[in-house]
């Protein structure tokens, strides 16, 4: 038997993670994620990964983007992380915007270039149970995510999505294609106006609770509650929580999930 597990994603801000180190402390997830937001540099994403793997003693996840890097930026990358012994990647293709450069135009290239570098970084990758916007199917998306695990990938994490249906739908296909990785379903609590907006932007289907709802926050937190719960009890891998930095909120949604014990 195997633990369902969960982890969380959190922004490189370092005086607020020190603040806040109750709660990681408290949650004791498997695993910190810590995105690259453009607005922090490599250097804050790395310090905050030293200070919750050494102080909190939690393992850590650092993103890479291939689009935005060319070979020598990502061996120095690699080379800053061998040092401060972080080895769990998730890497991206990433967004096609700013200064795009042709080393790794695909998330597979990037894998498969870590992977030659040094087979000793445990490396995650990310999957779309909406479909990735450049895919023509789900089919189609799903081959091209099996390329990326033959090319190195060993766990994927999901896209937000928030119709459970479409992620059991996305497994079945994952099964056809024979992709046996654990697949964590990525999970995005709404709980403010700011991300209904940019899940509105980024042109995603968002739940209908949002609709003339007095308290966003609470219902926004009932309905992930209710949405992980259901995903644990039909077996998910994991669960993947991205937090924003909302600690309060998340807290909440923590107290209240189940996990149980997987057959292997």
């Amino acid at each position: 038997m195997s633990k369902q597990t969960l982890s969380v994603e959190i922004a490189p801000d370092l005086l607020q993670i020190k603040s806040m180190r109750y709660y990681l402390n408290k949650w004791q997830p498997d695993f910190v994620s810590i995105s690259n937001l453009s607005r922090f540099s490599f250097d804050n994403i790395k310090q905050c990964a030293s200070y919750i793997q050494k102080a909190l003693n939690i393992p850590v996840v650092i993103h890479l983007t291939g689009i935005s890097h060319n070979k020598r930026e990502i061996d120095e990358s690699l080379k800053i992380l061998r040092q401060n012994n972080i080895s769990n990647l998730l890497l991206l293709r990433g967004d096609k915007h700013g200064h795009i450069k042709n080393d790794f135009p695909y998330a597979s290239e990037l894998v498969k270039y870590v992977k030659s570098k040094n087979d000793k970084f445990k490396i995650m990758g990310a999957c779309y149970p909406e479909v990735h916007p450049e895919a023509q199917s789900l089919v189609e998306d799903i081959q091209h995510l099996k390329t990326k695990v033959n090319a190195g990938c060993t766990q994927l994490i999901s896209q937000m999505f928030f119709d459970n249906q479409k992620y059991y739908q996305f497994i079945k296909e994952t099964n056809k294609q024979n992709i046996k990785v654990p697949i964590l379903a990525g999970i995005m609590p709404i709980t403010e106006m700011q991300t209904v907006n940019w899940l509105k932007k980024i042109k995603m289907d968002i739940p209908q609770f949002i609709q003339n709802n007095n308290d966003l926050k609470q219902a926004g937190i009932k309905f992930t509650i209710e949405q992980i719960n259901d995903l644990y009890k039909n077996n998910v891998d994991g669960i993947h929580l991205y937090t924003m930095n909302n600690w309060s909120a998340t807290d909440e949604i923590i107290k209240n999930i189940k996990r149980s014990e997987l057959n292997e």
